[in-house]
């Protein structure tokens, strides 16, 4: 069940989940947007103990702000973490923003904690299994300096989400960063990425424990 009311900005609390940079352009284009046609879309709230958190519509409730708006039309609907969360994945899924995929997989893991399956969280975005796990093993694999370089938007390093998972499939750490290395400095594609990280995993797939053919000169990615 949800109402929909006009409730002060001031009592609104950011959300447990931000899967979104604030853009103060992206700010400033709603705000004149607003400014000339209104806000046609009300903000997803959930009610807390001593107000409001927001579920989605940061840039909107920004804008509002910019323009001095004492209070915002919103949608107010009763919903736990779980389904908070789920619901700002599918706002922004559904919109094709980009979004920062490191908390999004971080919101999956709490998720996962909760009880819910890889299935359950992929049939509730209207993902596939394979995307939910991908997001995943970028939590848990990636090297954790690579991790940082993880540019969202895409930015100085130049290493994508896309280039971020095909990493994330390497064992060795080292190779994950020095790989890395090379994204960033010449500027390899994720195609010609995705071809070298299949040639390092047969490559480790068929040495013996302890060869050191990682050292070898002519080791895959060298």
């Amino acid at each position: 069940m949800f109402m929909i009311a006009e409730i002060e900005v001031d009592r609104i609390r950011a959300g447990k989940f931000c899967l979104r940079d604030l853009d103060d352009i992206v700010v400033g284009d709603i705000a004149n947007s607003v400014k000339e046609a209104g806000l046609l879309q009300p903000v997803v709230v959930r009610p807390i103990s001593d107000g409001y958190e927001l579920v989605f519509g940061l840039h909107r409730l920004q804008a509002c702000k910019q323009l001095g708006w004492k209070r915002i039309p919103a949608i107010i609907k009763e919903a736990s973490n779980e389904e908070a969360f789920i619901m700002h994945v599918i706002e922004n899924l559904q919109r094709n923003n980009q979004v920062n995929p490191i908390a999004e997989a971080q919101g999956y893991k709490f998720l996962i904690s909760r009880g819910w399956t890889i299935v359950q969280i992929a049939e509730r975005i209207g993902k596939s299994c394979s995307y939910v796990s991908d997001r995943l093993r970028v939590l848990y694999k990636l090297h954790p300096k690579v991790r940082k370089k993880l540019s969202f938007p895409r930015g100085k390093t130049g290493i994508t989400i896309s280039h971020a998972e095909h990493l994330s499939l390497i064992e060795d750490p080292q190779q994950q960063l020095k790989l890395a290395k090379t994204i960033e400095e010449d500027g390899m594609s994720v195609r010609k990425l995705e071809r070298v990280v299949r040639k390092i995993r047969r490559a480790e797939e068929t040495m013996p424990e302890g060869c050191l053919c990682k050292k070898c000169q002519n080791y895959p990615c060298k």
